[in-house]
């Protein structure tokens, strides 16, 4: 079976293929581990989860957290542009790689993060090393297929 699977992505390098799977792995591996710490108001500072937050996030848009949402939206868009290497179409996929490093980056702008239905906002104390691993996996996309792109 995995040689099946080597023989439809013949078409990707080494280099291409190791980082679609390192990159798929650091993705797995992030959802394991806290996102970012919130602190609300008379408690202690709270670990978001990551895992909590992906599968929970398309909900977003309903509570009215329109922001969280976009950041969500770099999930989908990862798997977007592995599904476009993966159709063969590696410019493509570069450039739609690109969109979710730069949203992920955008994050660590965030200071407050809606974090209840009613609305209240809680204030973002650091982020948390799922938030590392997630970042480094869209990083290590699109690095990886950008340096084969360029050849």
């Amino acid at each position: 079976m995995l040689k099946k699977i080597d023989n439809r992505l013949n078409f990707l390098s080494a280099v291409e293929k190791a980082a679609i799977l390192l990159s798929i792995l650091l993705f797995i591996i992030s959802l394991t581990l806290p996102a970012f710490f919130v602190k609300r108001p008379k408690t202690e500072p709270e670990e978001m989860e990551s895992l909590l937050i992906v599968l929970t996030g398309w909900m977003y848009p309903l509570g009215g957290a329109i922001i969280p949402f976009l950041f969500w939206c770099a999930n989908p868009i990862y798997l977007f542009s592995i599904c476009a290497l993966l159709n063969r179409n590696k410019k493509a996929g570069f450039f739609i790689s690109l969109i979710p490093c730069l949203i992920a980056l955008a994050f660590t702008q965030m200071d407050k993060i809606m974090t209840s239905e009613s609305g209240s906002e809680s204030a973002i104390t650091s982020l948390g090393s799922g938030y590392f691993l997630w970042l480094s996996s869209f990083l290590i996309l699109t690095i990886g297929i950008g340096i084969k792109l360029k050849k």
